[in-house]
């Protein structure tokens, strides 16, 4: 743990150059063990944004190490997330959302009957409108209070502010859960999928999407892929981590394949800036101009995937 603790004093001292006074004694930091295995021998790949990304020697995992403590996680998914954080405008972007979980439930739809369907890290409540219009009983959890009041208030949905541990769901209750895009996000990503593993039903179907870090345009990128987000984005998986970890937590890995998305023309431009900035202001400038900006389109990012997994028999 020495060379834990030279490390994280390491990484304070540098994050605290590049924050102001007044936001530092609002940051508490963490140093955690790998989330897959518990070991605590990584090595340091580079830094993003003063935090180190990390990989563990014994399983592979990539991950932030040390991090913002989950108290202070919780505090980046505000209202300003939402709007000019990490979206520019998620409200505006709902058809795009609607589309690319329509598409979802196509595949889920394939494998599970409508019946109760649990959306972990549900926002704005999106895939859940989408899921009681094709017949499911939709439920939802998420950790930003702005985005589960509106989830509540303006349709109406079933939401939870909080997690599934702070939810009060009874065991076996659901037939399916999801996490859109989630999983990157959660402090203790096994911790989760063992209580996703609680509240479904024997022969219970889990879907979760998430990025894996091995793919060609990740590698290719490497530090300046957008996606690596360390205040937000904790673990960073693979394939085989994905597997693993899932398998660990008793579920059956069905298949893994890759995933898309449907996103207006403005969002994906705006994603462009994140990569490189002139082409990304001057492909907005001219789709701005012809009025084309919320137009939508399918993408396939190269890195997104989908994971269809089953619960176990207890062991």
């Amino acid at each position: 743990m020495d060379s834990y603790r030279i490390r994280f004093n390491v990484l304070t001292d540098a994050y605290s150059k590049s924050l102001s006074e007044s936001a530092i004694d609002h940051l508490r930091f963490e140093i955690v063990p790998c989330n897959l295995c518990g070991g605590h021998d990584d090595r340091l790949l580079f830094q993003k944004n003063s935090f180190n990304i990390v990989k563990c020697k014994h399983c592979g995992l990539v991950y932030v190490n040390p991090r913002l403590m989950s108290s202070e996680i919780a505090k980046e998914y505000d209202n300003g997330y939402y709007i000019n954080g990490s979206y520019a405008d998620y409200l505006s972007e709902r058809p795009g959302f609607e589309r690319t979980f329509e598409r979802r439930l196509e595949k889920i739809g394939k494998l599970v009957e409508p019946g109760r369907i649990l959306d972990i890290g549900c926002a704005f409540g999106f895939f859940l409108t989408v899921a009681e219009k094709r017949g499911w009983e939709a439920y939802g959890v998420d950790l930003s209070q702005a985005a589960c009041q509106y989830a509540v208030e303006q349709l109406g949905m079933s939401v939870i502010c909080g997690t599934v541990a702070q939810s009060g769901f009874a065991d076996s209750f659901f037939d399916a859960v999801v996490m859109n895009d989630t999983f990157e996000h959660l402090s203790d990503p096994s911790a989760e999928l063992a209580e996703a593993r609680r509240v479904l039903r024997p022969g219970g179907h889990l879907f979760l999407v998430t990025q894996d870090v091995s793919s060609l345009i990740v590698r290719l990128l490497g530090r300046h892929w957008a996606q690596y987000k360390p205040r937000e984005h904790l673990y960073y998986f693979n394939r085989r981590t994905l597997r693993q970890i899932l398998e660990k937590a008793g579920f059956e890995v069905l298949k893994i394949e890759g995933e898309g998305l449907v996103c207006t023309l403005d969002f994906l431009v705006g994603k462009l800036r994140n990569l490189w900035q002139p082409a990304g202001q001057a492909l907005g400038l001219l789709i701005g101009r012809l009025g084309l900006g919320h137009v939508l389109v399918p993408v396939w990012p190269g890195y997104e995937v989908m994971v269809y997994a089953q619960k176990g028999e207890e062991r």
